[in-house]
C-alpha cells in the first residue's frame, strides 16, 4: 500500500480516536516515512524541513486560535445575540422565519468567504459566531448539514482560487513546492489550475439548496 495513504489513514484513525491532532500528524508522518523506506533519521529530518516550510501557516493558525478564544471569553457574542433577539423576536410568522433562515445562510456564506481573502481570520470566526446562534438555529429548525456545507464552501473555495489573504499563502506554497521539484509554475498559473476544483466545490454547495 502507498506510504502516503497509510500515513493519512493513521492520522484519521488517531484523530477519530480523540488523539491530539498534532500528535496524530507526527505519528502519521513518522509511520509514512518508515513505510516509504526513508529510515528514522531521514524521516525526522524531512518532517522538520516540512515544518520549517509551513511556519507561516502554523503561526497564523496559532494566532487565530488565540484571537478566537480571547473574543469568546469576553461574552460579547452572547450579548450581541440577546440584543438582536430582543429587536426582532416580536413576530413569529412562517414567512419571517423563512426569511430569517435565508438571511442566516447569506451572512454565513459572506463571512466564511471573506474570512479567507478580505479579512483573513480563517476559522477564527466559527467559535465566535456559531455557538451563540445555536439556539436561534434550533428554534428556526435550520438543518445543520446546510450550515456545515456553507462553512465548508466558504472556508475552502475562496482561498484555493483567489490569490489574496490566505489564498496568497496557499498559492505561494503550491508554487514553491512545484518549483522545488523542477516544474516551473508562476503564481498566475495557479488560479487557472484551481478553477476546476473550485467549480466542483460550488456545484456541491449549490446542490444542497
Amino acid at each position: 500500500m502507498n506510504a502516503v495513504l497509510i500515513a493519512v489513514l493513521i492520522m484519521l484513525i488517531l484523530s477519530l480516536s480523540r488523539v491530539h491532532v498534532v500528535l496524530a500528524l507526527a505519528i502519521g508522518a513518522l509511520v509514512g516515512g518508515l513505510v516509504g523506506g526513508l529510515g528514522f533519521e531521514h524521516t525526522i529530518s524531512t518532517f522538520n524541513d516540512g515544518l520549517g516550510g509551513g511556519a507561516t501557516v502554523a503561526l497564523s493558525y496559532a494566532l487565530l486560535g488565540a484571537f478566537a478564544v480571547a473574543i469568546a471569553r469576553t461574552g460579547l457574542p452572547d450579548v450581541m445575540v440577546q440584543f438582536v433577539i430582543r429587536l426582532v423576536g416580536k413576530n413569529n410568522d412562517s414567512r419571517k422565519a423563512a426569511l430569517s433562515k435565508a438571511l442566516i445562510f447569506f451572512i454565513l456564506t459572506i463571512v466564511a468567504c471573506f474570512s479567507q481573502n478580505v479579512v483573513p481570520i480563517h476559522i477564527a470566526f466559527i467559535p465566535i459566531l456559531i455557538p451563540p446562534i445555536l439556539q436561534i438555529l434550533n428554534e428556526l429548525g435550520v438543518d445543520r448539514r446546510a450550515i456545515a456545507t456553507i462553512l465548508t464552501f466558504g472556508l475552502t473555495a475562496p482561498y484555493i482560487f483567489l490569490p489574496y489573504g490566505f489564498g496568497k499563502i496557499f498559492h505561494e506554497i503550491i508554487a514553491d513546492n512545484m518549483n522545488e521539484n523542477e516544474l516551473t509554475v508562476t503564481l498566475s498559473d495557479i488560479p487557472t489550475a484551481m478553477a476546476l476544483p473550485t467549480l466542483g466545490s460550488f456545484l456541491d454547495f449549490w446542490s444542497h439548496f
